[in-house]
């Protein structure tokens, strides 16, 4: 079992379950001290499954050290205190894994204001701020790493005339994805400014997507995934969250990333489970 984040603290939102989840169990198998930031703290608090008490039970049980914070991140005063309580738990912060999103699917022409001001606040402005919040103690430690977790919604729809049966269009035109994806597309926008900003503080900064659908509760939830469709698994997006939060900023920053893509430039032919102790069974890439 490898140990590549031996004495470093990472934070990571949205991580009472799906991506996130996933994301910080791989970290803290790999030797990180992970902070787990969402709204579920308690089992039975959310109508989906999933909470952070659950994560850390899982992460405690492979011998992980970790802290449950409990934050709505669209409330800029919950927000605030998630780095402080990190610095005052573990003293610093090495990982930043901007993974929480909130979107309303819905077309724009109907969408209300409201949903917008909140989708543009937690997957844009939140993990600025965090970012913001984190940096001073990345550049006292010396490096850092910022994840920031985007969408393929980012993929630009082909202009007229459209073909309604093609699936891609069917989506946009259903779905209604694209204020998310325009939060998102901004996201990747800001990180690969931010990547140029942070390079001489040696903080690493990238974006991460899945090529295919993750089977995620909140995908489920939402209903934008079904058990026939094409899915990646989250021990995927995991591994290439990893990646990115290990190697130095003059090696990997400024990228806009899709995470089979990412790991097969690696060398990847496989991926490990979530505990790190063995490859994910019948899964090649």
């Amino acid at each position: 079992m490898t140990r590549h984040l031996e004495g470093k603290v990472a934070i990571v939102t949205g991580a009472s379950r799906g991506i996130g989840a996933a994301i910080a169990k791989r970290l803290a198998c790999e030797g990180a001290k992970v902070v787990l930031v969402a709204r579920t703290v308690e089992p039975g608090t959310s109508r989906l499954a999933g909470s952070l008490s659950e994560v850390a039970d899982w992460i405690a049980a492979r011998g992980g050290d970790c802290l449950c914070v409990g934050a709505n991140l669209a409330k800029e005063e919950q927000r605030s205190h998630i780095v402080p309580e990190a610095i005052a738990k573990y003293g610093g912060v090495d990982i930043l894994v901007n993974n929480a999103a909130w979107c309303r699917y819905q077309t724009t022409h109907i969408q209300a204001l409201k949903d917008v001001r909140q989708t543009l606040e937690i997957n844009v402005v939140a993990p600025l701020h965090l970012t913001q919040l984190a940096v001073p103690s990345m550049q006292a430690r010396g490096a850092g790493w910022v994840v920031n977790l985007s969408s393929a919604t980012v993929n630009h729809p082909r202009p007229a005339p459209y073909d309604f049966a093609e699936r891609y269009t069917r989506f946009n035109l259903e779905a209604g994805p694209s204020v998310y994806a325009a939060s998102k597309a901004a996201l990747e926008r800001m990180t690969a400014g931010m990547a140029i900003e942070l390079a001489r503080a040696n903080v690493a900064v990238n974006t991460l997507a899945p090529v295919e659908a993750v089977m995620s509760e909140g995908a489920i939830e939402i209903g934008t995934v079904d058990a026939q469709a094409h899915l990646e698994p989250e021990e995927a997006m995991a591994e290439a969250a990893l990646e990115l939060s290990r190697h130095p900023a003059g090696e990997i920053s400024g990228r806009i990333l899709l995470s089979l893509d990412l790991l097969r430039e690696r060398g990847f032919r496989t991926v490990r489970t979530l505990d790190s102790a063995t490859e994910l069974p019948n899964y090649l890439l």
